[in-house]
């Protein structure tokens, strides 16, 4: 499989707006801009599955598969009972959803900081970290989280 290009820092700087992810206690950002609408975990259909998924959500007459990740960003098998959100993401390539803890906007762009050379990985979707209320958060986007999932489907097991 075809590993995405690292994104730059300089790239990630510009995006303007994010949105937060909560995945067992941990903070994930994505460019807002990929966030294509969110959806109650209620509103999953556990029959209709793509490989790997938890089922789909149906949205605008198409069906988005549903993953389940642990805060590492491992498959889960089982949704956790603290998931409530299930977030549709879509950057013109690849559509799919996650099911999440918790989704929020951020109302200021995060300063983000370059992976330290141990987190640099080729096939990690991590791409930077930001300083979220004292904390670390993990900064990818749609397509690094795609190419982790299709790592999933070929049996490679992502990062």
């Amino acid at each position: 499989m075809n590993r995405p290009a690292r994104t730059t820092l300089a790239e990630l700087r510009n995006i303007r707006v994010f949105a937060r992810l909560s995945l067992d206690g941990h903070s994930w950002l994505l460019p807002q801009t990929e966030v294509c609408a969110l959806e109650s975990t209620l509103d999953i259909d556990r029959e209709v599955q793509a490989p790997h998924s938890i089922g789909a959500i149906a949205l605008g007459g198409e069906w988005w598969p549903v993953y389940c990740l642990s805060g590492e960003l491992q498959r889960l098998l089982q949704m956790p009972g603290s998931r409530r959100a299930c977030i549709l993401l879509d950057n013109g390539a690849d559509r799919f959803s996650l099911v999440c803890d918790q989704v929020e906007t951020l109302a200021e762009a995060p300063h983000l900081l370059a992976l330290p050379a141990c987190m640099g990985a080729l096939d990690s979707p991590i791409q930077a970290l930001a300083l979220l209320d004292s904390k670390l958060g993990c900064v990818t986007t749609t397509e690094h989280l795609a190419a982790l999932l299709a790592a999933f489907e070929e049996g490679t097991g992502g990062h």
